[in-house]
């Protein structure tokens, strides 16, 4: 079993106990703790399921797979649920990533229901992507980054002090946003630029726990900043701020 139908099957079915998978498991150290990384991730869903189902929502959940000629995956999301927050979005993501590797867009609904927050949408999409990116080092570039920024008519016009490992866009929410991971001080902080005309409802700080983040209107963009609950946000936006210029 090659390592690309190994991380297939651990995705899909990470309690699979058939012989040829457990063996390609323990093939190496990589593939034990990518498996472990699913398991995981498979038991945080299941916790996250175990939730009071209101009524009607499996008639409003539709999740489908659609390959269209950009590889788009699109996922309409459920009306949100008052006492579960972020989590509906959380799954929804998380099960888009599942359906297709392939891709890092999804495409959320035409229409945004007015209790839909930039916050929840930010952390389902850090909670969704984060077994996908956890541990990446792509060692980005100023150059890198600013080629990915202008097309929000944002440049960064330096990197003093900063280490940024991650760097694209992603279907955000009806429409791409800069997706950005920097490391912290006390790990990975994410940052999102959304244009300011999507149309979801801004608070100025948010966490769950385990996950903090704060918003910043810019001059072009929101800026989203989420990182641990320990982590110091305000230099990181402060920096960010000071560092970009923007042409709109």
């Amino acid at each position: 079993m090659d390592e690309l139908e190994f991380r297939r099957r651990a995705i899909a079915h990470p309690m699979d106990q058939d012989p040829a998978f457990l063996d390609a498991a323990e093939a190496s150290p990589a593939n034990r703790k990518y498996l472990d990384e699913m398991k995981q991730l498979d038991r945080q869903l299941q916790r996250t399921l175990k939730v009071e189902v209101p009524a009607g929502l499996a008639e409003r959940i539709l999740l489908r797979q659609a390959v269209e000629a950009d590889d788009e995956v699109v996922v309409p999301l459920p009306p949100p649920v008052a006492r579960t927050g972020w989590r509906p979005l959380a799954i929804a993501a998380s099960v888009a990533f599942l359906l297709g590797m392939s891709t890092r867009w999804i495409s959320w609904p035409a229409e945004a229901p007015a209790e839909f927050s930039l916050a929840q949408v930010a952390m389902a999409h850090v909670y969704g992507e984060e077994p996908f990116i956890k541990g990446v080092d792509e060692k980005v570039s100023l150059q890198t980054i600013n080629a990915k920024m202008e097309k929000y008519g944002a440049t960064l016009m330096d990197m003093d002090g900063m280490k940024v490992t991650y760097v694209n866009h992603c279907a955000f929410y009806q429409g791409p946003a800069l997706h950005m991971v920097i490391q912290g001080k006390m790990g990975p902080v994410t940052l999102f630029l959304v244009p300011k005309h999507v149309p979801l409802t801004l608070q100025p700080e948010f966490e769950d726990g385990r996950l903090k983040g704060e918003i910043l209107p810019l001059k072009g963009a929101n800026m989203v900043l989420i990182g641990d609950m320990q982590e110091p946000l305000a230099p990181v936006a402060k920096q960010l701020e000071s560092h970009l210029h923007w042409s709109i």
